[in-house]
């Protein structure tokens, strides 16, 4: 073969391996400033923090359903029937709440006026907890969670308005993120009391929830969340028996510092030996709320 065709090939070659060589080094290069521009750090820190002049739109459902039975002689159980009751009691009830969180402009470049109106309720059993329309007003100092200290209703006195605006900020507050960072598989937990009247007594629940970070994904963060029921010590040498337990997942959104979805199911067992006969209550809940966030 003549030796300048054979040069022109190997310049050929040359040439068409060093621009593919380029291009790949090219696109490697793209990608290592994609990962670079998207990682997602090791460790993350958590906070609900509002902002001003947002609007949260909230939906809330629950479910219930309780199932009350007695174990005894017939002739104990013949005189609950006597006196009305249903053996087994079964009661379910389920309920959808839509309220508005807005937040205003800011004062003093840190507080502002946070507004929340109860838009729509419906109920099973008809039993509406906060009529529609009802309006709670309060302030945000920095972003932290509002403290609401006025409500809009008419037709209710001050006794009464004060638990309502009690209720709605415990639903605030019994929630927070922990100050330290976290990483994905790490875990914290919450520890709170329930109490419940049952055939006149109160019971106490100590109720252990556990928060375990499990993905980040496109700025969401998500949690899986694990719930334990057991009886207080004062509690136990009162003839009670209690225990349950719960599953469900937390979604917290990075850009928002706000929870966009929780959901969690339980189911719960009480006993109580009482002089004529055994009182069982199972019980099974379901609660989740979602949120969307936009400018007003």
């Amino acid at each position: 073969m003549d030796k300048y065709i054979v040069v022109l090939i190997l310049q050929c070659t040359i040439k068409t391996n060093y621009f593919r060589m380029k291009k790949t080094i090219g696109l490697l290069l793209l990608l290592i400033q994609f990962a670079c521009t998207n990682h997602t750090p090791e460790t993350q820190t958590f906070k609900i923090q509002y902002k001003p002049e947002k609007t949260y739109k909230l939906t809330t459902e629950r479910s219930l359903e309780v199932i009350m039975n007695y174990v005894g002689s017939e002739k104990s159980l013949r005189k609950l029937r006597e006196m009305g009751t249903k053996i087994p009691t079964i009661s379910n009830k389920k309920s959808r709440t839509e309220s508005v969180l807005k937040t205003g402009k800011q004062i003093d470049g840190t507080n502002f006026p946070v507004t929340m109106e109860v838009v729509k309720t419906m109920s099973t059993d008809g039993k509406i907890e906060i009529p529609d329309g009802t309006v709670f007003r309060g302030e945000s100092v920095d972003g932290e969670i509002p403290e609401f200290d006025f409500i809009v209703l008419d037709g209710l006195d001050k006794k009464n308005k004060k638990t309502l605006i009690q209720s709605l900020q415990k639903t605030f507050t019994q929630f927070a993120f922990p100050k330290e960072k976290l990483k994905i598989g790490e875990q914290f937990t919450i520890e709170n009391t329930l109490s419940m009247p049952m055939e006149g007594s109160m019971i106490e629940m100590a109720v252990t929830n556990n928060y375990k970070l499990i993905s980040i994904t496109g700025g969401i963060a998500s949690f899986d969340i694990s719930q334990t029921y057991s009886m207080v010590p004062t509690m136990m040498n009162n003839s009670f028996k209690g225990s349950g337990n719960g599953k469900g997942q937390m979604h917290y959104d990075f850009a928002n510092t706000m929870i966009l979805y929780y959901t969690l199911n339980t189911e719960m067992e009480l006993d109580k030996k009482l002089d004529s006969f055994d009182f069982n209550l199972k019980a099974r809940s379901g609660y989740t709320q979602t949120a969307s966030i936009s400018k007003q």
